[in-house]
Order: C-alpha cells, then structure tokens, then sequence
C-alpha cells in the first residue's frame, strides 16, 4: 500500500481544494491526492467541502469514477493484447461472440482499436437508447440494445472517420473483453488489474459504502447502476487511495509481484494509438492532452450526475493528481492546478445576484430544435425559462454569470455573446449533454 503525507502536507492541499470549492453552489466534498515520484515515495493526500456538512465522505471513501473506468478498460485490453488473446487491429466481427445473433455482413468496419480511440464513427450512444429512469440511465441496458444498434448505423467511410467520443464503443468494449476471455467482466477486471495492483477497494458496478451524490445545483441524487457487462463505459466506484495506487502504476511504481503483462499493459495503454483533434491524441482508452514544447499529459476524466472525477499524469516527471468529488459539474481544473501550480483554477460556482441588466438583454427565444424553443424572460425582476410544451421555470445566476436550476432537471444555461456584447445565442447542458440554441429575432 501508499504511504499518504504527513498532516502538514494535507493541510496544504485542503486549503488549494478550499480555494477552487469554497461557497460552491453543489456544496461538494472533494478528495484528492498528489504524486510526485522524483521527490517523494510520499502520497500526498486531503480532503475539503464546500460548505459545512455533517455527512462529508471520511477520507478514503467510495466514490463513482464515472468515465475513468474507460481507462481500465484500455489498460485490460492491453493486458489481453499481452498475453495473445486478442489484436489491436482484430474487427469487431471476429470479437463478436455468436450469441449476439448479428450476421457479419450487419457488423461495421469497425476495430478494437477504434473502438478504444473513439474513432470508430458510432455514436454516443446506440440507437433506441431511451431509459426508463432518466436519473438512472444506464440501469436497463442490454445486449439486444447494444448490439441490435449494429445493424441500424451507416458509418462515414474509414478515411473521413474522425474522433468523437463514444460511451457506446466501451459499453461494448467491456462485453468484449470479457466474452472473450469467457468470464464475467468485474472478474475478469479484477484478476488481471485490480488484485495486482493491491485495488482492493475499487468495484464495479456494486454500490457498497459509496458517498452519496448531488448534482451540480446541490440537489441529491441516486447512484447510477450499470450492468456489469457493460460497466467499462462509467460503471467503476474507487477510493482515493485505490486511485492513488493505480496512478503510480501508470507513472511506473508497479508491485513486483504484478505479472509481465500488466507491466507492460500499464506502459502500453498510456502511448499515443491515434490522432485525435487539436486538443488531445488517443491511448489504450486514455486522453493525452497535448502541450507546447513538452511531453503530452495522460489523462482520463468522469462525471455522472452526482460525481466527478479525475486522473492526470505526468510521464515525464513522474507526476499524478487526482479528484473525487461527490458532485457533479466537474472540477478537472483542480487536478490539473495540483500537478502543476501555474495551472489556473476556476470561479467556484457561489449562487449570487442576478444581473438584471444582462437578464433583460438575454430574454428572447432560442432554437433547440426545429421544433423545440427557449424561452427567457424577465419577470418582476427574476429570470424564468419556458421550453416548447413545457412549464415555466426560474433561472438562478452563479458566480460564473451561468444560469442554473435549483430542481432535480439540474441544467445549466451558458450565454453566447458576440463581440459587441450581444447574446447571440446560449448552451443549455442537461444530463451530459450540451445543446447549442442560437437567438431567434
């Protein structure tokens, strides 16, 4: 196990995690650690909230990893690569196990390492992708959903196939994975990663003793349930010293007694496998966020609607920090500040007065959809909105100058201004997703 900082040490990072979260409208808890190898066996480890709260997770508690889990995905698809079970380059027909149903001439032309790099071409998520629980909206899926979609896509061809982020290539991909090697994935998971590592407190999809959550407004809100078949897309709840373990075996700090093909999983997952956009390039599941003049940062983040996550490295000065939050909204700034100090951090978002100038000069109608309109108005000095077939509701304004809900709807409007100052239009964020509505005269 990691040996964690002295209390000085905490007491330092507590007061870096206050300054990002202080006021901060989701009343969030955050935990996080820092990792610097070169200097230091030590993990430097604290935990700070937002406001008071007498239910703040202990340090050290369970918490969903959202999107992280994509992460461990690549890295176990490494280790089967390792060991021969499977190739980089082998198609999706031959991964397909013959329980599926589909006929290979109804699979695209789609790879393994498409689908780690999101570049396959699929789509966020499968056709017919409609929850029946909206605030849990992974808890029914299956196989006929996941698969049956196969046949109802018509990709762009290979060479127009760019990046673009896809939660439905890795609820296939830890189906996969785990059809192939003929076990279930949290075991299979667990063996081959997990257990090495000494991650004996990350679980997938099982809620044990896990912080519970709240959006980003400070509402609360239930956990999400993945099927385990399909939990290498968000379905991973970890600790910060779990996390903390697995960090440092991506920064090259690996028990001697992990076998071969973790080791060298751990190192090939986080290389560069494709090109991505102007921002990042693609590893075995993991981000590399380019930078000027130096080495390109690892990184995977995760948000579900109570949670946020992160996890950044520093290959080349063997450094690491990660976040755990029991919030939504995200707070990547944060990880990033704690493995590099000139990194600035954001506004917390801290409720604040409403700029009725800017309010009155945002009420208008913007387009959604062809058929579906905002509309913003100013009403005895509050700002409501009103979509199509809708009830009215009100806006509340952050420090940030971003509108928010105060319901379990937790959406969040940001406004497009042109360079007069005009609204030009807005981006309205709901559930993962961000809904760009330009002004109607």
């Amino acid at each position: 196990m990691a040996s964690f900082a002295n209390a000085k040490d905490s007491e330092r990072l507590s007061g870096l995690i206050l300054s990002r979260i202080e006021g901060d409208r989701s009343h969030v808890c955050v935990q996080a650690a820092r990792i610097d190898l070169k200097a230091t066996s030590v993990v430097r480890a604290a935990s700070a909230c937002a406001t008071h709260r007498p239910d703040a997770p202990p340090l050290g508690a369970r918490f969903e990893i959202g999107s992280i889990s994509k992460a461990f995905v690549g890295v176990l698809a490494a280790e089967m690569a390792a060991r021969g079970e499977l190739k980089r380059d082998e198609p999706l027909t031959a991964l397909l196990a013959p329980e599926t149903g589909l006929a290979k001439d109804a699979v695209p032309d789609i790879t393994l390492a498409d689908l780690l790099t999101h570049t396959s071409g699929l789509p966020p998520l499968p056709p017919g992708f409609r929850p029946a629980h909206p605030l849990n909206p992974y808890a029914d899926v299956s196989a006929p959903l996941i698969y049956g979609g196969l046949a109802q896509v018509k990709l762009p061809p290979r060479e127009a196939r760019r990046y673009a982020y896809s939660n439905w290539a890795f609820l296939m991909l830890s189906d996969l994975l785990a059809r192939r090697a003929g076990k279930p994935f949290d075991e299979l998971l667990r063996e081959r990663v997990l257990a090495p590592l000494g991650m004996h407190d990350t679980l997938v999809a099982r809620n044990d003793a896990l912080s519970l959550g709240r959006f980003a407004n400070g509402v609360a809100t239930p956990a999400w349930d993945v099927p385990v078949a399909f939990a290498g897309a968000g379905g991973l709840r970890s600790t910060i010293d779990d996390m903390a373990l697995f960090a440092r075996a991506m920064l090259g700090d690996v028990p001697d007694t992990a076998p071969p093909s973790l080791q060298q999983a751990l190192r090939t997952s986080r290389e560069k496998l494709r090109d991505g956009n102007a921002q990042v390039d693609l590893g075995w599941g993991w981000h590399l966020r380019k930078r000027p003049g130096a080495a390109p940062l690892v990184f995977h983040n995760g948000m579900t609607y109570g949670a946020s996550a992160m996890l950044v490295l520093d290959i080349a000065q063997q450094r690491g920090a990660i976040t755990l939050a029991d919030a939504g909204g995200g707070f990547d700034d944060l990880a990033l500040r704690i493995l590099d100090g000139s990194t600035p951090l954001l506004a917390a978002r801290r409720p604040a007065a409403l700029d009725l100038p800017l309010a009155r000069a945002a009420a208008g109608r913007y387009q959604l959809a062809p058929n579906f309109i905002l509309t913003m108005s100013v009403d005895d000095n509050r700002l409501y909105a009103q979509a199509t077939g809708q009830d009215r509701f009100e806006l509340l304004q952050d420090a940030r100058g971003e509108y928010y809900t105060t319901g379990a709807n937790d959406i969040l409007i940001r406004l497009r201004r042109g360079e007069a100052g005009k609204v030009e239009g807005l981006t309205l964020f709901q559930g993962g997703a961000a809904l760009p509505a330009p002004r109607l005269e």
